[in-house]
């Protein structure tokens, strides 16, 4: 009879064991979102805590998942991407309108603009590979996407956000390059350092472009 209800316990609790599946992961993703206040399509706009949470995600990939292991971890392939991009985005907004041609320009800030633009076309090429994955996601577990309410409406909302960002980048990157090239950058440089700083003709004179650049961020306070 002992052997009997033992049995009996013994079916129960592995009939009200959860399964970890796909949705169990899902759990653990949100409890990750919840700690850092972010949700599957928002971010933080701290590259610390990017890092963070980022290495966070990939602990999740570790988990012990009895169904939905490709799936989970297609998904979580995903967020870091998006992670990648949204970090290369941040650093984009480091030097706020002087990162831009958009709102008018001088030459002098020529290397800010060009790490902008730098910026902002790595976390479009990361934004696009995101978008691949979050594709293929849809396309192959569209039950599993359901429950993380991402779609084919996603896919080319993001899509045309990152065409976006990259046309942007793109056109910075012309109209400083045709109006402020290098060498006359790097003119207007010296001539400034002659009249502002305390050094000697010869030594403007023997600077290149690089160096020059970060001779005027030191001055400005960027290094």
């Amino acid at each position: 009879m002992k052997k009997i209800l033992l049995v009996v316990l013994l079916c129960l609790l592995a009939g009200c064991a959860k399964s970890k599946d796909f949705s169990y992961g899902l759990g653990q993703m949100d409890a990750v979102n919840s700690k850092y206040n972010i949700t599957y399509s928002s971010y933080p706009a701290d590259v610390n805590q990017i890092d963070v949470i980022i290495n966070s995600y990939k602990g999740l990939k570790s988990l012990k998942l009895d169904t939905g292991r490709e799936a989970f971890d297609e998904f979580v392939d995903y967020q870091l991407l998006t992670f990648e991009s949204d970090k290369q985005f941040v650093n984009g907004l480091k030097y706020g309108d002087a990162g831009t041609t958009k709102y008018g320009f001088g030459c002098k800030i020529r290397p800010l603009i060009i790490e902008t633009v730098k910026f902002k076309n790595e976390s479009a090429t990361k934004g696009f590979e995101a978008i691949t994955k979050l594709k293929d996601f849809v396309d192959k577990y569209p039950q599993n996407s359901k429950l993380t309410n991402l779609s084919q409406k996603d896919v080319m909302f993001l899509n045309a956000s990152f065409y976006e960002l990259s046309k942007d980048a793109n056109r910075d990157s012309e109209t400083i390059n045709y109006f402020c090239p290098e060498n006359i950058t790097l003119e207007i440089y010296k001539s400034g350092f002659k009249k502002t700083e305390n050094l000697s003709d010869e030594y403007i004179n023997g600077l290149n472009y690089e160096q020059a650049v970060k001779l005027w961020k030191k001055i400005e306070g960027f290094e």
